[in-house]
């Protein structure tokens, strides 16, 4: 089941800082006139790049990013992403331009623009493969996996769009507010990747689109299990020095530093059962065994408790929780782990 989209992205400092920024340069490029029109060339570059970088690194789930650095604006590599950009900006232009098309067909035509523009977008960040980014195959695949979140992402591709154009008023109005109004165009620009890059985190499950990127909750899972398996060899450790009870302590302590999760309980199960003495792990049977019984996966309860008894003959349970497993296992028709757990010794 996909997640809900995080529509917040768009609010990011960064970005709103890099609009600032660039609709300075871009004043200034424009208040220049013949002399500034590399420096409006070399933006427009950087800008186009940024956007595509900002969609990758929201649908990987980065809230931080640097902002754009001096290489982006030069003026040759990646091509394709310059190419997409200047595409589709010209076709706007085009369409809202052109005295070749009447007005009943300009707004449609532009609407469809505006429509095919998040999935394009999509497919060539992720991909930077512009054959992939304008074909309608893929642009329908990523509209139709997005399914109703696709329809929300029109709905902010619209409003944006309505900034646009207050965007353009205002510069016509004063240089002041022409100032301000460029703030709110690069901002716009890079709001709909920010919300494209969103839709698609909300998604990430199922999109192949996605594996190859360094995806934010991957790493902190790599992180984070990196640390526990530090504290794991400190306990295993202690174990091979003769001093199990510090060993249990450890342990304990790595537990309770995760919120006795069952995710963190499984892991250190399965990591002590690498161990010499595998038996060790039986040790952290019983409260394993509690969790999942209270998380209620009984099943899977009455299964660790039989595992741990082979691991070692001395494993033990309290009689009330041995009582509850046993009834469970006759209530399911396992009556022959019920007569054995009705065996355990108590605790």
């Amino acid at each position: 089941m996909a997640a809900a989209v995080k529509f917040s992205a768009l609010a990011n400092p960064t970005v709103i800082v890099v609009a600032v920024v660039y609709a300075v340069l871009l004043r200034i490029a424009i208040a220049a006139g013949f002399f500034g029109i590399l420096l409006l060339v070399l933006v427009m570059l950087s800008l186009w790049r940024f956007g595509y970088t900002v969609l990758r690194s929201v649908a990987a789930g980065w809230g931080h990013f640097p902002p754009p650095g001096i290489e982006t604006m030069n003026p040759f590599g990646e091509f394709a992403v310059i190419f997409h950009s200047l595409f589709f900006s010209l076709l706007l232009i085009l369409l809202a331009t052109t005295p070749f098309v009447d007005d009943w067909l300009r707004w449609p035509l532009l609407l469809a623009v505006l429509a095919v523009f998040p999935a394009s977008a999509a497919v060539m960040a992720m991909t930077r493969n512009l054959g992939a980014a304008l074909n309608p195959m893929s642009i329908g695949t990523v509209a139709r996996e997005l399914g109703p979140d696709y329809v929300k992402l029109l709905g902010v591709s619209l409003a944006l769009g309505a900034l646009m154009m207050l965007a353009s008023w205002l510069a016509s109005v004063s240089w002041f507010l022409g100032v301000f109004g460029a703030m709110l165009a690069v901002w716009t620009v890079l709001a709909l990747f920010l919300a494209t890059g969103a839709a698609l985190r909300a998604h990430r499950a199922e999109f192949d689109l996605l594996e190859g990127l360094d995806d934010v909750d991957e790493r902190d899972a790599r992180e984070r299990r990196g640390e526990w398996q530090k504290t794991l060899d400190r306990a295993y450790a202690s174990v091979r020095s003769g001093l199990p009870a510090q060993a249990y302590r450890t342990i304990k302590e790595l537990l309770a530093s995760e919120g006795d999760s069952l995710d963190v309980y499984q892991w250190t199960f399965n990591g002590m059962l690498e161990w010499d003495e595998p038996g060790h792990a039986a040790q952290l049977g019983e409260r394993f065994a509690a969790k999942l019984w209270d998380a209620g996966r009984k099943v899977d309860a009455l299964e660790l408790v039989q595992r741990c008894r082979k691991l070692s003959p001395s494993f033990a349970i309290p009689a009330e929780r041995a009582a509850e497993l046993s009834a469970y296992a006759r209530s399911i028709g396992r009556q022959r782990m019920a007569d054995e757990l009705a065996a355990v010794p108590p605790l």
